[in-house]
Order: structure tokens, then sequence, then C-alpha cells
């Protein structure tokens, strides 16, 4: 089973956005690596994800534990800042990595803007692990038309090019999320999710300290305004909430996590 180690943004001082809704760049990057560890899991793929301590130190922590488990992609995802408009791929300035890097390209079909792939022997997740790192920078998030674009469906399809990709790279074969299996010998069963997907109860949030995981113990933002619970687990005090009542039980629509005494 190849081996890929996530790595999501995971700044110590987060990044403000210009998302539709109340979000950062740990946040969002953090939204969609759950969806590409997920497909890579249902693929076959082994998959390890640093977490959830942020900063400099984590970062190291990271690339050790990558090295150590001997991973056979390093995928790391941000997104951007400075008032460009493209989405980038970096790699470590040597062929096999260049490959690949061009691989991701080849898949980055949906994107509004332009992608390009770029060497950079700078950059410490990029120089110190021994797996080919790929380094996303999947967007602006200073630009507001782009991360519009982002939360309304784009994460998914960034998401699913990744894995597209990192299957070609990695000599699996790709199946699409709805694709039957050979082990289908009946229809998939549906979970609902455990909160009322007919009627979700809304409720509101000002400047509530919100949470890119249940384990996080620094927040990545604040939630302001009128948010669902995603679903009716609570989680070492803490619970899921999503920003629509279609949102509710969908995967890849989780803002984020908040306190449960701060859902009244």
């Amino acid at each position: 089973m190849k081996k890929i180690y996530l790595s999501p943004a995971l700044h110590g001082s987060d990044n403000a956005t210009r998302c539709p809704i109340t979000c950062s760049e740990n946040t969002h990057c953090g939204q969609y690596m759950d969806i590409v560890e997920k497909r890579l899991k249902a693929l076959g793929f082994q998959v390890k994800r640093g977490g959830p301590e942020t900063g400099t130190d984590a970062m190291y922590d990271r690339v050790a534990e990558s090295n150590k488990w001997g991973a056979n992609v390093h995928y790391v995802a941000h997104t951007n800042a400075g008032g460009g408009r493209y989405s980038m791929t970096m790699c470590w300035n040597n062929a096999k990595s260049k490959k690949w890097a061009n691989i991701l390209h080849k898949h980055r079909q949906t994107i509004p803007t332009t992608h390009k792939v770029v060497t950079n022997n700078e950059l410490y997740e990029i120089r110190a692990t021994s797996a080919v790192c790929l380094y996303d920078e999947l967007f602006f998030h200073d630009n507001a038309a782009d991360c519009r674009w982002f939360h309304n469906g784009g994460m998914e399809k960034m998401a699913e090019e990744t894995v597209k990709a990192l299957c070609e790279i990695c000599g699996v074969k790709y199946r699409a999320a709805n694709a039957p299996t050979a082990e289908s010998s009946k229809p998939a069963t549906v979970v609902k999710p455990t909160t009322n997907a007919a009627s979700p109860r809304a409720f509101s949030l000002s400047k509530e300290p919100l949470y890119a995981a249940s384990t996080s113990k620094t927040p990545s933002g604040t939630a302001t305004g009128r948010y669902y619970r995603w679903d009716n687990k609570t989680l070492r005090g803490r619970v899921r909430i999503t920003t629509s009542p279609g949102y509710v039980g969908v995967a890849g629509k989780v803002t984020g996590w908040v306190d449960a005494k701060a859902v009244k």
C-alpha cells in the first residue's frame, strides 16, 4: 500500500481570508484535507496526517514523522496571499519531483484561474522530507471571488483532482467516489445524518472561537452569524457546525468546531 503524508496549513498565527463565511487559511485547508484524506483511504492508500499542533515546531515534527514513516509522497496544502490570482504546486528541483508535480498540474482542470509548477529549494517541508514533497498553494485567499468559488464546490473539485493525480503518481487505480466496487453486492446503505436534516435548528454565534478539530488547542478563527449543527455528536466538549441546513451531514461542509456550551 502506498503511503501519503498529508500536511495542511499549520500557521501558528493563522491568516485571515476573504471567504464568504468566517474562515481562515488553516480552517479551509483542514476542510480540504478532510476530503482528500477520506478519498485516499477509500482507494486503499495508507494515510498519515499532521496535526493538530501548529507553528514552526509542529512543522519540524511533521517532517520527522513523515520521514520516519517512510511516506511515498508528502503532500502540503496552503492558500496564498499577496494580490495574485493563480494556483501553484511547488516542488524540489529534480526530475522526479518535477515529473510528479506536472502530473498534478495536468489534473488541475477546474480552477477559475491558471495553475503552474514552480521549483523551490528553500521551504523546509520541500527540502527536508525524504519523500517527494508536492506543496500546493491552492488559490489566493485574499481574492474574494476565488474564495467564493472554493467554498461553493471548488474545494471538492480540487480535492478530487489531487486524489486523481496521487493515484496516477503511485500507480493506484482511480475510482470515482460513487463508483461501484467489486465488493458491492447490494445497494450502498444510505447513512442519514444524526441531526434532523429536514428541519435543523438554527442558532446564532458572535465571535465564538472556531477550532479546526475537536482536539485543537488554539482557535483557527471565530464564528459569527447563523449556523447549524452538522451532526448531534459531541466530542471533547465540542460540536461541528455548518452554514446551511443543506450542508447538515454532508462531507466536506463542516465549518469547524465550537464549544458545545455555545450552541443553545
